[in-house]
């Protein structure tokens, strides 16, 4: 793009940004308290949160990075979608309502509420943060990618430009500000996607078999993109059910989705929430399928230079040929559309983790390093030093995260990125989140070290994946995302420390209480008003 277009793109983008910040803007007069900062005041409607919930998942990772999956693996990144959606079952019957009612803020109030444990929430508190820079990373990139393709930016300056965005929506408007900017990108996105989708399909008559047989003869993998073994071949079956479990399990223990529990006002909407989160998930997804095939269609044999070695391209390259090709006036208009609105979704999902980080950092981590304890923090002068800190927690949060995605580049798929944070939830975080919830004798020894074991084995695994690999010669692990090695270490490590704290320091006098005590909150919600007012 250059000129005429390039303006043009850069208008539009500034025209969506424009709206964002003045939602923004609006919902910092209701996020000085640490409850309107972390959890919206409690005032999100179930439809609110389903749109929000949705937006976190109909993201870079999704919209960009699976339809250039798709296009480069066809069948085998259409799974990736499908588990996706499946993951949204966990939450809703194992945790959604549960969370609400147990938790006040962050995952680490839930761990810690039949023990009380400091090193507990620190250990929480890591392990969200690693999680959340795997997320920022994909997001980052995407942006990066995007905003120099559409308006000639430097990749590094683009980067830079959505970190400073994500920063302010955070500092200013705290989780109502992204709360509502994620409903207006996910509404926007979904009427884009449904054009973009109807676009495709009239290019073939509305055939969806003439669209598959044009991406079969154009695609580099030719017929080889409507079977599998593109991704999973090399080790099968077991490399698709991990790299599934990943996906279809991780989502039960992303901080930056749970955390958004506690912004409902009980635990009923909670559940709620998710109805409409699946449908619009579903809805969309299905469309990205199709856009990822459609790509294949319709670039012909140069796609893959059209799109880049990641594929991260292969969405905005769509969008510019349905509306006539590159130099069109068409083409310029459509392209600055979809980034614009794509941009917007990076910018929005990436300030939902980062308030995530940075509330588990100023909740979790702050009192312990100034010797208070959480639980202290009652009063208004505490409660408004929390989001103070949170505030400053993301800036510096954000300028991290700007330095890692500089160093990285832009060559690599974001949905591996995103796969990777998945892997992390659910090794680290899920299995301790459900012995927590569910078993008498789940402790704060067993908490750190499922945590701890799930957090390193997982980091540890993937430095020996191809995505990760610096050594010579070929990747020693053939499997993608290994959880299935990582998760049942995460889930023996916290059991067996359950187990040794119980033997070495014996069982807590309370613990028959305190575990009865959270189950009647988990299941009922009777107790969890006096959460909201500590």
């Amino acid at each position: 793009m250059t000129g005429d277009a390039d303006f043009l793109a850069i208008g539009i983008c500034a025209a969506v940004i424009s709206l964002t910040l003045w939602v923004t803007f609006a919902a910092s007069r209701r996020s000085r308290s640490a409850t309107g900062f972390f959890a919206a005041g409690r005032s999100i409607t179930g439809w609110q949160n389903g749109f929000a919930i949705a937006g976190e998942f109909i993201s870079a990772g999704s919209f960009l990075g699976t339809t250039g999956l798709i296009f480069y693996k066809g069948v085998d990144g259409a799974v990736i979608l499908c588990t996706s959606v499946v993951s949204f079952l966990p939450v809703l019957f194992l945790l959604a309502e549960k969370m609400r009612n147990v938790g006040k803020f962050t995952l680490a109030d839930v761990l810690v509420f039949r023990t009380g444990a400091r090193r507990v929430r620190v250990v929480v508190a890591l392990s969200t943060i690693v999680t959340g820079t795997f997320v920022l990373l994909a997001q980052l990139v995407a942006a990066g990618v995007l905003l120099e393709s559409v308006s000639g930016i430097p990749f590094g300056l683009s980067v830079v430009v959505a970190g400073s965005l994500m920063g302010i929506y955070v500092f200013v408007g705290g989780m109502l500000a992204t709360t509502w900017v994620q409903v207006i990108k996910s509404s926007i996105l979904s009427i884009l996607a449904v054009v973009v989708c109807l676009g495709i399909l009239a290019k073939f008559g509305f055939s969806l078999p003439g669209m598959l047989g044009a991406a079969t003869s154009n695609a580099a993998a030719g017929d080889a993109i409507l079977s599998p073994g593109l991704i999973f071949g090399q080790t099968g079956a077991i490399n698709l059910i991990s790299y599934s479990l990943a996906f279809a399990l991780g989502t039960a223990g992303m901080a930056h989705i749970l955390i958004r529990f506690f912004t409902v006002p009980e635990a009923a909407t909670a559940r709620k929430s998710l109805g409409w989160t699946v449908a619009l998930c579903s809805a969309f997804y299905l469309i990205v399928i199709v856009m990822g095939f459609g790509t294949a269609a319709l670039l012909g044999p140069d796609g893959a230079d059209r799109v880049g070695a990641g594929g991260n391209l292969a969405a905005p390259t769509l969008v510019t040929e349905l509306g006539g090709g590159v130099g069109t006036i068409g083409g310029s208009i459509a392209l600055a559309m979809v980034a614009a609105v794509a941009f917007a979704s990076i910018v929005a999902v990436v300030a939902g983790v980062v308030i995530s980080a940075a509330g588990t950092f100023a909740h979790d981590v702050w009192p312990t390093l100034t010797r208070r304890k959480a639980a202290d923090a009652g009063t208004e002068t505490a409660d408004a030093r929390e989001a103070k800190v949170a505030r400053y927690a993301a800036v510096a949060f954000s300028v991290v995260a700007i330095g890692l995605t500089m160093a990285i580049g832009d060559t690599t798929n974001i949905t591996y990125f995103m796969g990777m944070a998945f892997m992390v939830a659910g090794s680290a975080h899920l299995p301790s989140l459900l012995l927590s919830l569910n078993w008498r004798r789940f402790n704060s020894t067993g908490a750190v070290w499922g945590i701890s074991v799930g957090l390193t084995s997982t980091v540890v695994s993937l430095m020996f994946t191809e995505a990760l690999w610096l050594g010579s010669g070929p990747a020693p692990l053939t499997i993608q995302l290994p959880v299935i090695i990582t998760m049942p270490l995460g889930l023996a490590a916290a059991v067996i420390g359950s187990l040794a704290g119980e033997r070495r320091h014996g069982p807590s006098a309370d613990r028959d209480e305190k575990f009865a005590e959270m189950l009647v909150r988990a299941e009922t919600g009777i107790g969890a008003e006096l959460a909201e007012a500590h």
